[in-house]
């Protein structure tokens, strides 16, 4: 009983501590992620800049009333 008692509390330990690593390793890679969408949205809004479609065209009659973000 004794010996069932330590080692379910070593595997809970284990446990834990895995769990601990892999919060830790999350919350890096979710802080590193941050700088990486921002980077991708300002290219999303340059890229936009640049797409022909989205252009007015005055014989468009949309073009007045339209979201010009697809």
């Amino acid at each position: 009983m004794i010996a069932a008692a330590a080692v379910l509390r070593a595997v809970a330990h284990a446990l834990q501590s895995t769990a601990d690593g892999l919060l830790w390793g999350a919350d890096l890679l979710t802080t590193g992620a941050r700088p990486v969408l921002r980077l991708s949205r300002l290219c999303m809004e340059r890229a936009r800049e640049w797409d022909p479609r989205l252009w007015d065209r005055d014989h468009d009659p949309r073009s007045d009333t339209r979201d010009r973000r697809p």
